[in-house]
C-alpha cells in the first residue's frame, strides 16, 4: 500500500509541474501577443528624443531577431 501512495504522489507531481510549465508558456506568450499589439497601435514613424539621444519605435516583434 506505501508503494502505490508514493508512486501516485510521483505521477500527481510530474503532471502539476507539466501543468505549471505550461502555464508560464501561456503567461508569456499572453505578453508578447500584448506587446505586439500595443506596438501595432503606436504609429510607424514614432520617435522619443532625451536630451540628445533620439530613439525610433519603428521595429516589430519579428523584425527584431
Amino acid at each position: 500500500m506505501f508503494r502505490e501512495d508514493v508512486a501516485m504522489t510521483i505521477k500527481t507531481r510530474k503532471y502539476l509541474i507539466a501543468f505549471g510549465l505550461l502555464m508560464v508558456c501561456a503567461l508569456y506568450a499572453a505578453a508578447a501577443i500584448r506587446v505586439e499589439l500595443a506596438r501595432q497601435g503606436e504609429p510607424v514613424a514614432s520617435i522619443t528624443c532625451k536630451g540628445d539621444q533620439c530613439v525610433p519605435h519603428s521595429g516589430w516583434l519579428s523584425s527584431m531577431r
